[in-house]
């Protein structure tokens, strides 16, 4: 249990929203963390609005109550989610910040993307790559200015990504059986981890039966075939490098006023794909004065570095 706080300090938030789970931080003015709470979904696309509501009211009350703090000490806050980038899903959230809080407390609302960029650099600005599964590379500027490259969905882009590799997984070796590609050698544990008899049968599973995530997880097997040393597999990671290499570049190239060039690397493929990551690396090397390096915190403090230094809303 936290002490109750002092009264008339001031206190922020900051909210990494989930399709899953949602965490809270509160903080004060130095970033000292106060409390934490965890709820369900807030996003609009994974739930229903209402159950978004009712989970970030759980997450806010809960971490004031941890506290011992009110509404009335909260200074402002940020919340960070998938598609917050958008001016649709700004308007719906900010109705819910002003009716909780009070339209008079500053809450920014940026995509997920923002919120790790800066919790990965412990900044405001630079650059941030993430392969998971989906992929986009974001650049900000100190004020607040965002470029970005990437980000599509799967059906027609996130290179790189787990879902691409997947998909890709699957094309190629159906390909291959008909002597159109390399020889399809992974095809047997796709057939196995998807429960199916024969590589025609992945026509239907990806056309009517599997969603992103069936996809995605088949990116683990392409991984394990390139260790192998299968050259289909390696070539499939190969041109994923290549293709995240291309998003670095265009944010790189659509932005020659951030001065800062540290790229974060972030995202589940580049934590445990070392062939994908280690190739990506390799072409990332030739870029003139950029420096990349692992993140130096999470998308969580990420929300909490926005909200404290009261980004514009």
């Amino acid at each position: 249990m936290h002490n109750p706080a002092p009264t008339g300090a001031e206190y922020f938030f900051g909210i990494d929203g989930g399709g899953t789970h949602s965490r809270l931080a509160l903080v004060d003015r130095e970033g000292k963390v106060l409390a934490r709470s965890e709820a369900g979904s807030t996003n609009i696309y994974s739930v229903s609005k209402p159950e978004a509501f009712e989970n970030l009211a759980s997450l806010l009350d809960s971490g004031l109550r941890a506290a011992g703090l009110g509404k009335g000490d909260l200074a402002g806050g940020c919340f960070g989610s998938a598609g917050l980038g958008r001016e649709a899903e700004q308007t719906l959230f900010r109705g819910f910040f002003d009716s909780f809080l009070g339209a008079e407390k500053p809450v920014k609302l940026c995509g997920d993307g923002e919120i790790l960029l800066c919790g990965g650099l412990d900044g405001l600005e630079g650059y941030c790559l993430i392969a998971g599964t989906g992929s986009i590379a974001l650049g900000r500027a100190a004020g607040g200015r965002m470029v970005r490259a990437g980000g599509l969905g799967y059906l027609l882009g996130d290179e790189g990504a787990a879902a691409w590799i997947g998909k890709t997984a699957i094309a190629r070796c159906l390909r291959g059986l008909e002597g159109r590609d390399l020889p399809p050698v992974m095809l047997e544990a796709i057939l196995k981890k998807t429960a199916l008899k024969e590589g025609g049968d992945l026509i239907a599973y990806v056309h009517h039966h599997a969603d992103k995530a069936q996809v995605a997880a088949l990116a683990p097997l392409v991984t394990e075939a390139a260790r192998t040393g299968d050259p289909l597999a390696l070539d499939i990671l190969q041109t994923g490098a290549a293709e995240l290499a291309l998003l670095v570049k265009s944010v790189l190239n659509q932005s020659p006023w951030i001065k800062n060039r540290t790229l974060v690397l972030a995202g589940g493929v580049i934590e445990h794909d070392e062939i994908l990551t280690g190739k990506l690396r390799e072409s990332l090397a030739a870029f003139p004065g950029l420096t990349v390096t692992k993140p130096r915190g999470s998308a969580l403090e990420g929300a909490c570095l926005l909200a404290r230094l009261r980004a514009p809303r």
